[in-house]
This record gives structure tokens, sequence and C-alpha cells, in this order.
């Protein structure tokens, strides 16, 4: 997967720690567009903030063609 900028909390602004990539079930066809075909899903990275303990995930980056 290509490398990513690290997350930053969007309660304190301190980086946030990278701890897992969940795999999310496609909910409809607005998300046809982000499924990695070889999982069946989408891929979301977990983040938690070290500073506040806050959790926030985003989207991972696609895997190359």
């Amino acid at each position: 997967m290509a490398e990513q900028r690290r997350m930053v909390c969007p309660a304190c602004g301190t980086e946030m720690n990278h701890h897992a990539n969940k795999l999310v079930l496609s909910a409809g066809a607005a998300d046809e567009a982000s499924v990695d075909r070889l999982l069946g899903g989408i891929v979301e990275e977990m983040h938690t903030c070290p500073a506040c303990g806050a959790s926030a995930s985003r989207r991972a980056p696609g895997r190359p063609a």
C-alpha cells in the first residue's frame, strides 16, 4: 500500500498512532469505487491520539493496479 502522511488528531492537533487496518464491507453503490476487489470491502486505518485519547479512522490508500 502507498505511504500516507501521519493522521493529526481532530481534537487536539497531535500526531496520532496507527493501530490497525479494518475491513469495512461496502454499504452500497456510493462505495463501489473504493472497494478493494481482492478483499471485498473498504480498508480503513484506525488511529488513536496519544495525548487526548481520541480515536479516528480514514480510508487506506488504494493498492496499485
